[in-house]
C-alpha cells in the first residue's frame, strides 16, 4: 500500500460504512479536490478487499504482461450514459492490451462529447475503428477496405 494515502484511507473507513456505495465515498473524495486519477487509486486501495462489488466497474489487473494493477470507477456522468456492453468492450480492450490507459480514457471522453444520448457498443466499436485502436481486439472480422 502506498503510504501517502494511509490518513486518508483511515478518514475514509472512520466516515464511511463498509456498505456505503461507492459514488458517495467518490463525491467526498471530489469535494476534497482530488482529481479523478487520485481518487481512482484511493478507491482501489480502500475497497481492495471488495473489489467484486458490482458498483465498481473496474479494469482487471494483468499480472502475467507485468502491468500494474489499475482500477477505473465510472463517474455519475458516465454511469448513465454508457450501456453495459459498450462499457464491457472498453474493459476487454484494456485487459487484452489493444489499449493502454490513457487510449482508454481518449476513447471515453471521444464517446462522451461525439455521441448524444446512450453510448452504445456500435458506437465505441466505431470509435475505437476510427482511432485504429481495435485491430481485431475481440477477435471478429473487419472487412478490408482499400
Amino acid at each position: 500500500m502506498d503510504d501517502r494515502w494511509a490518513p486518508v484511507l483511515d478518514e475514509l473507513r472512520e466516515r464511511f460504512a463498509a456498505d456505503t456505495d461507492v459514488v458517495e465515498v467518490e463525491a467526498y473524495l471530489s469535494s476534497k479536490g482530488y482529481d479523478r486519477r487520485q481518487i481512482g487509486e484511493i478507491l482501489s486501495l480502500l475497497y481492495s478487499d471488495t473489489v467484486s462489488s458490482p458498483a465498481l466497474i473496474g479494469l482487471a489487473a494483468e499480472t502475467e504482461t507485468g502491468r500494474a494493477p489499475s482500477l477505473r470507477v465510472q463517474g455519475p456522468h458516465e454511469r448513465g450514459r454508457f450501456t453495459a456492453d459498450a462499457w464491457g468492450y472498453l474493459v476487454t480492450l484494456y485487459a487484452s492490451g489493444a489499449v493502454n490507459l490513457n487510449d482508454f480514457e481518449h476513447l471515453v471522453e471521444r464517446a462522451l462529447v461525439h455521441v448524444d444520448g446512450r453510448i452504445s457498443l456500435a458506437d465505441i466499436r466505431a470509435l475505437a475503428d476510427d482511432a485504429g485502436l481495435d485491430d481485431g481486439a475481440m477477435g471478429g472480422e473487419h472487412p478490408l477496405i482499400h
